[in-house]
């Protein structure tokens, strides 16, 4: 787009004087009108337009010319051309001082230069500009498409969108892991880090999130200008650009941008973050169509007819399964933080599995991965899954089953998996590694009947407690349960809770006070502590559907 300062070199500019607003002068012009009617608003819905003037309708009102410019400003004009000799000899000082306040551009013209021509010179760059740039972005559009129409993968497309743009550009999934990079200038700590490691760095990741660029970018859906960060390497400026299919973030692209960025740029980025898009999408339904294999195998397993024995033994085999030895089933659930898909955690898991050099079922089951695995090491599986696949983008929650002697029995093995994670979420617990083997009165409370809550003192007691937290914005509840959870140790509860010993203190014996409770009776506690279970497991999950 044309600048003010630029228009200001043009020929028909040659008698047009700058005369406030200086620092306004790079402001963009998009487009010209002209306004000369009493009681103008000026609220059309178009930015960046360059408005010329004579002032009529503001010659006798001091109050209309004070407001002008606040006004202007306020609807993201680029500046105002005020034509002198009809309606004022000079511009007045109030327009002057709201001009400087606002470094909003006001330009002054004499009475026999017209509108018509000024229009016409400032107007005809603009086109030529747009025409120019349309031109342009058809060809990158073009050039892209057909790159993913021969067969191209995303480091084709970073690699081509690099040399187009002549910077460095990496695309990363929602998790924040490094799917295509490529080199071109200067680099900082942090994209130096990030192409080593594959990743970007657990404390960047960290502070990325607390910054809500993410958040931002999910509500959104648009791109974001990164200013500098170097207390986490990152010293040059960046646009990311998320990458959209069906409304849903499937990832972001990264460029480096501390040299001037143009509009020619910014279009070509677009495009590559659609056509990253399009990449993605068609590699997700070639995983897809894989994965519905082995899914259709899965659900024969879990839906076993002796009728079909024989084909589901030949199902097995060509997919390296072997139905006579034990089995477990592990459920990995986890969203990425900065929020977007949480498919990328299926390829996690795979990936991890073939580093392992193990190839077990692996399926995508409502927003988790179900691993079903050969033996019965299940738990130490797990525990080294959780420990190496850790990353601040994202909280890995496992469930692990009983082993299954025989594959008639994975339909219940499932079923236990997806308690053992239906357990801590409704305990609010996101991270760790769960079995159900340990479950033990839990899973007496996970399935106790609605009508055996009735009569209960302890919940009943509970529920007044957490009642009179409502109404006085108390944490007693909360102040209970930890107490009671970290065995009762004063010291242990209080840092977990981040309250003084003297508070923690306090608020048990106000405890004791309500509900008439004696936390120094074993019988009391206990009953209390399963109490809480029971709180938290049938009233705190709203009656919603297992499984």
């Amino acid at each position: 787009m044309l600048t003010v300062r630029e228009s200001l070199q043009l020929p028909i500019f040659e008698r047009v004087d700058l005369v406030a607003g200086h620092q306004g002068i790079d402001n963009r012009i998009q487009w010209v009108h002209t306004v000369d009617i009493p009681d103008a608003r000026y609220e059309w819905k178009r930015e960046g337009v360059l408005v010329l003037t004579a002032g009529h309708g503001l010659q006798y009102s001091p109050e209309r010319q004070a407001e002008l410019i606040p006004k202007l400003v306020e609807q993201n004009f680029a500046g105002i051309v005020f034509c002198i000799g009809y309606y004022f000899d000079d511009i007045p000082d109030v327009i002057r001082e709201k001009a400087n306040e606002y470094n909003f551009p006001v330009l002054k013209s004499p009475a026999d230069l017209l509108f018509i021509d000024i229009t016409q010179n400032i107007l005809e760059p603009i086109v030529n500009r747009q025409y120019a740039l349309l031109q342009t972005s058809q060809k990158i559009y073009s050039q892209l498409t057909d790159l993913v129409l021969q067969g191209g993968n995303l480091t084709d497309l970073v690699n081509t969108l690099s040399q187009i743009i002549n910077r460095s550009v990496l695309i990363e999934d929602t998790t924040f892991r490094v799917l295509a990079q490529t080199y071109l200038g200067p680099l900082d700590e942090m994209r130096r880090k990030s192409m080593l490691k594959n990743r970007t760095p657990p404390d960047a990741s960290q502070k990325l999130l607390r910054a809500g660029v993410y958040a931002r970018m999910k509500r959104d859906l648009k791109p974001v200008r990164m200013s500098p960060m170097p207390e986490i390497g990152m010293t040059r400026e960046r646009l990311v650009v998320p990458i959209v299919v069906d409304r849903d973030i499937y990832g972001y692209l990264w460029v480096i941008t501390d040299k001037e960025t143009h509009e020619f740029d910014m279009i070509a980025v677009g495009h590559g973050a659609t056509v990253a898009a399009l990449i993605i999408f068609k590699e997700n339904a070639v995983a897809k169509a894989e994965a519905a294999r082995r899914g259709d195998f899965f659900d024969q397993l879990l839906d076993y007819d002796e009728g079909n024995r024989h084909l589901l033994q030949e199902r097995a085999r060509r997919l390296n399964f072997n139905l006579e030895k034990n089995h477990q089933v592990i459920l990995v659930y986890g969203r990425p933080k900065g929020g977007g898909n949480a498919r990328p955690l299926l390829g996690d898991v795979q990936e991890w599995f073939h580093r392992e050099g193990r190839s077990p079922l692996i399926v995508w089951r409502n927003e988790r991965v179900v691993v079903v695995l050969e033996g019965t090491r299940a738990q130490h599986t797990a525990q080294k899954m959780s420990t190496e696949m850790r990353h601040p983008a994202r909280n890995l929650l496992i469930g692990v089953s009983n082993v299954a002697a025989d594959f008639t029995e994975l339909a219940g093995c499932y079923e236990q998996a997806q308690e053992v994670i239906h357990i801590q979420e409704l305990l609010s617990i996101d991270e760790g590694v769960y079995y159900f083997k340990d479950l033990g009165l839990l899973h007496w409370l996970y399935h106790l009947p609605a009508e055996a809550l009735s009569g209960n003192q302890f919940l009943q007691s509970l529920l007044e407690l957490d009642a009179h937290d409502q109404r006085r914005n108390t944490e007693l509840v909360k102040t209970l349960e930890g107490y009671l959870d970290n065995g009762c140790s004063l010291v242990e509860t209080a840092v977990v809770l981040h309250i003084h010993r003297n508070t923690l203190v306090h608020r048990l014996k106000r405890i004791e006070e309500l509900i008439d409770l004696d936390l120094h009776d074993p019988l009391q506690k206990l009953n209390m502590h399963v109490a809480l279970r029971q709180y938290r497991l049938q009233l705190k999950s709203g009656g919603e559907e297992r499984g």
